[in-house]
C-alpha cells in the first residue's frame, strides 16, 4: 500500500496509515474454534494508539456472534499480528463476519472495518462452519495446501501471513500440513528491506528455527521451503518449488528488485540435479499464464512440455486455487508426459499470499487492488494416504511416491487387485494381467452429492489416453464404492481417476487421483 515510485510518487492506494488487515480461514472443521487474525503492517513508518477491536457476525439462522476487545496498545512495530480464537458451538452454516479497528492516528480518531486497503469494498468474511470433517479423515487420508506464502515473501506490491498464524488457520480450516514456498528473491533479503541481499540470510534461518520449534507440538506440520526463479529451456524465468531442501537456493531473475535484469541465475535443471533424500522439487503453477507486463519487465514464462521431463522433479502442481482454463491446460501437458513415458505425479495448492479468506492483493501497480476468493489458504487441496504420523518425512515420502490426489472437495480412492490377492495403492506399480479395480467416492453436504466418475487407462504402447469406464451415480450419495474387470496383460503404461460432486445450488467439486503404474510383463 506504501510503495510509490520516486520518479512519479502516484498511487491510488497509498494511505498514510499502516496497513490493517483481518483474517480468518475460508471453512473450519467441526469443534474447532475460529482463529481471527488481527494484523498491522508499517506501523513503524504511521504509528497508531488502537482503542479497541470489535468482532460481530451472524450465522446462516441469524444466531449472533459478538467479541470486543479494549486494547489501548501504543503500535509502532514493522510487523503487529494477534491471534483472536471465537467459540463457535452454538452457531450453524456461513458466518457472515465483521472487523472493526478503532485507532488513532496523528491525533484523529478512526474506524476501517476489515481492512483500510482504499480501492477494495469493505466485504465481510465468510467463513463456512462445516458440519462433517474433510473426506477421508477416519481413513487415514491428510490433507494440505502445497504452495503458500508467509510474511518472509514482502516485496513493492504483496506480503503473507506470520508463520503461527497461517498454522492455526490451517488447523482449524481442516488442514494437516502446509508448505512454506516463500519466494527465493525474498528469502535472501535484509530483514525490512525489499531489494537489499543479506550475506547472512537471517530470514531463512530464522524461519527455519521457528518452523521446527512450532512443529513440536501440533496437529499441522509446517513443511519448510520455497519458490525458486529459475530458467526453462527457453530462457524464461519459471517457479519450482523446493521443500525441505537443506541449503537456500538464491532466484531472482523475476523479483523486480533489479530494474531490466531478468534473465535467470541458474537454469531449472541446474538446481534439481542433486536433491537430498529427505528433499523435493516439484514444479510450481505450470502452465498459469502471466500477464503481459510479467512477460516484458520480468521475463517470466511457462513449463514448457520439454521441462516436464526434468529428472529429479517428483511432478507438477497443476491445481493452483481452481479448476480453470490454465489447469486443463496443464493437465494436457501432464498426460502428454505420461505417454512418453514420464513416471510424474500431480499436486494442488493456491499459492496465497498470506490470504486465509479473501484474496487481497495488487492488480495494477498504483492503481488497483484484488478482491475475490481463488487462491485461498487450504481451498485447493493435495491429499495423501498416510499410515503413519504426521511429519516432514512422511508427509515427502507419500508425495513423492505419488500416494495423493488433488481435489476442491471430494475423494477417489482407487486401488488394483490381482487375482493373487495382491493390492496396489496410488503410484504402486504392477504387472500387466487380469485385474480388479477397486472404486471408492466420497463426498460431504459441503461438497454436494457424488455425481459421477471417469477412469482413464493409458497406453504407452500406442501413446494414447482413453477413457475406460465412465459411472454416473443414480441416488442422492456422498459414499458409494464399485469394483470393475479389466485385462491389461497386454497394456504397458497407467490408470487415473476423476470423480466430480455437485452441490445442490449446481457448484461442481472434482477429484484427480494420481497414476498406478501397469508394466507390461515383457518391460
Amino acid at each position: 500500500m506504501h510503495y510509490r515510485f520516486k520518479w512519479f510518487p502516484f498511487n491510488r492506494y497509498f494511505r498514510q496509515e499502516p496497513e490493517i488487515i483481518a483474517d480468518a480461514p475460508y471453512r473450519i472443521e467441526p469443534g474447532k474454534k475460529l482463529p481471527v487474525l488481527l494484523l498491522i503492517k508499517d506501523a513503524h513508518q504511521y504509528p497508531i494508539r488502537l482503542h479497541s477491536v470489535g468482532i460481530s457476525g451472524s450465522d446462516t439462522n441469524g444466531n449472533l456472534l459478538e467479541k470486543q476487545l479494549d486494547l489501548e496498545l501504543d503500535i509502532n512495530d514493522y510487523w503487529w499480528h494477534k491471534t483472536v480464537e471465537l467459540e463457535t458451538d452454538n452457531l450453524l452454516g456461513d458466518l457472515t463476519l465483521n472487523v472493526t479497528f478503532d485507532f488513532s492516528i496523528r491525533g484523529y480518531r478512526r474506524k476501517r472495518v476489515n481492512h483500510n486497503l482504499p480501492t477494495s469494498p469493505e466485504k465481510p468474511l465468510i467463513v463456512h462452519l462445516a458440519k462433517d470433517q474433510l473426506p477421508g479423515i477416519d481413513s487415514g487420508w491428510r490433507w494440505g495446501d502445497l504452495h503458500f506464502h508467509t510474511n518472509l515473501t514482502e516485496d513493492q506490491i504483496e506480503f503473507g501471513a506470520p508463520l503461527d498464524a497461517t498454522q492455526k488457520a490451517a488447523e482449524a480450516c481442516g488442514l494437516s500440513f502446509v508448505c512454506l514456498t516463500d519466494h527465493s528473491y525474498d528469502l535472501d533479503d535484509k530483514p525490512g528491506s525489499w531489494s537489499e541481499t543479506d550475506p547472512e540470510l537471517q530470514k531463512w534461518h530464522n524461519s527455519r528455527r521457528e518452523v521446527e520449534n512450532l512443529n513440536e507440538e501440533t496437529n499441522c506440520i509446517l513443511v519448510p521451503g520455497e519458490e525458486v526463479s529459475a530458467g526453462n529451456q527457453l530462457g524464461k524465468n519459471i517457479h519450482t518449488l523446493l521443500l525441505n531442501w537443506p541449503e537456500f537456493v538464491p532466484g531472482s531473475g523475476d523479483g523486480a528488485e533489479r530494474w531490466f535484469q531478468t534473465s535467470p541465475e541458474h537454469q531449472t535443471a541446474e538446481l534439481v540435479h542433486n536433491p537430498a533424500d529427505d528433499s523435493l522439487a516439484i514444479a510450481a503453477h505450470t502452465r498459469m499464464h502471466v500477464p503481459l507486463l510479467h512477460k516484458i519487465l520480468l521475463g517470466r514464462g511457462l513449463w514448457e512440455l520439454e521441462d516436464h521431463h526434468l529428472a529429479n522433479v517428483a511432478g507438477f502442481q497443476l491445481l493452483n486455487g481452481s479448476f480453470d482454463d490454465d489447469f486443463e491446460e496443464a493437465l494436457q501437458l501432464w498426460i502428454k508426459s505420461l505417454l512418453k513415458g514420464q513416471r510424474k505425479y500431480i499436486y494442488a495448492g493456491n499459492d496465497a499470499h498470506g490470504n486465509f479468506n479473501r484474496f487481497r492483493q495488487v492488480k495494477i501497480p498504483m492503481l488497483s487492488v484484488w478482491d475475490h476468493t481463488n487462491q485461498i489458504l487450504g481451498k485447493c487441496r493435495t491429499g495423501i494416504m498416510l499410515s503413519e504420523n504426521v511429519s516432514v518425512k512422511s508427509i515427502l515420502d507419500a508425495l513423492r511416491q505419488g500416494r495423493c490426489v488433488i481435489s476442491d472437495g471430494p475423494l477417489m480412492e482407487l486401488k488394483i487387485e490381482t487375482k493373487e490377492g495382491k493390492s496396489y495403492s496410488l503410484g504402486g506399480a504392477i504387472n500387466g494381467d487380469n485385474i480388479y479395480i477397486s472404486v471408492e467416492c466420497s463426498s460431504t453436504s459441503e461438497y454436494g452429492n457424488l455425481d459421477s466418475f471417469e477412469l482413464f487407462l493409458g497406453d504407452l504402447n500406442h501413446s494414447q489416453e482413453k477413457q475406460i469406464h465412465q459411472h454416473k451415480f443414480k441416488h442422492e450419495t456422498f459414499s458409494e464404492s464399485e469394483e470393475i474387470e479389466l485385462d491389461v496383460s497386454a497394456v504397458s503404461g497407467y490408470l487415473r481417476g476423476v470423480l466430480r460432486s455437485e452441490e445442490s445450488s449446481g457448484n461442481p467439486h472434482y477429484c484427480y487421483t494420481n497414476p498406478i503404474w501397469i508394466n507390461h510383463p515383457s518391460d
